[in-house]
């Protein structure tokens, strides 16, 4: 069953079927992006059916292709025996499409985070706001890794949450963990924002993030403020 909503400034697709959802996402993100805007994509398992389905989307590789493309976040790891999200986004994304180094923004999971922040940073001053935002929701309310508690401005190394780690790593899992990532402050500065959140296990947080008040507790609360989101959930 599908069904689509308009709440306020908010729109709402709601489906249990995760493929309508990435679907329906794929249609909007075309029907809103132009060539060579840019869009600030996530990692995990929420967008994975959205990257498929572009990868397949022979029609428009041209639009894909012409894009720059933003990577919201990434662990730290100086050792290199983490997967990384930059290679992730190369592999689903980058690599099929053919995206031209130059228009991809990553981020060195080995490189000084300190450096790459201020680097990100001025990408990000000098590219303008993100045309859209694509977003996963954590299972503490995290967005991008702005985990409960974060910074809103800038660019910043964050401690991940100890619930953050035991979902995203098998056992055994590293200690304390930290990750580079961009600021609440700085997604709210998109021009659109397209949440994806087709876990039915995250159907309550959810409405507890759209419901709000804004609250540094739970990061994703401070997207149902935002004159352009919208929302595609089981």
């Amino acid at each position: 069953m599908k069904g689509d909503s308009d709440l306020g400034a908010m729109s709402l697709t709601q489906n249990p079927d995760p493929e309508v959802l990435a679907r329906t996402l794929l249609d909007d993100l075309l029907n809103y992006l132009s060539p060579g805007d840019l869009l600030c994509i996530p990692t995990g398992r929420s967008p994975r059916n959205l990257y498929r389905l572009i990868r397949e989307d022979s029609k428009n590789a041209q639009l894909w292709g012409s894009l720059r493309y933003l990577q919201l976040d990434e662990y730290l790891d100086p050792s290199g025996t983490i997967p990384s999200f930059r290679d992730e986004l190369r592999q689903q994304i980058f690599d099929p499409l053919g995206v031209p180094h130059d228009q991809v923004f990553s981020i060195d999971p080995a490189g000084d985070p300190h450096l790459q922040a201020n680097r990100l940073d001025q990408i990000f001053c000098d590219s303008g706001p993100p045309r859209a935002s694509v977003l996963g929701l954590g299972n503490n309310g995290h967005i991008a890794f702005n985990e409960p508690g974060s910074d809103f401005s800038g660019y910043t190394v964050v401690d991940l949450a100890e619930e953050t780690i035991n979902t995203n790593f098998p056992e055994p899992r590293p200690g304390q963990l930290q990750a580079l990532t961009i600021s609440l402050d700085q997604i709210l500065e998109s021009d659109s924002i397209f949440l994806l959140v087709p876990q039915a296990e995250k159907s309550a947080l959810l409405d507890r993030c759209l419901a709000g008040p804004r609250s540094p507790d739970l990061p994703a609360s401070c997207l149902h403020d935002h004159p352009q989101l919208h929302v595609y959930r089981h």
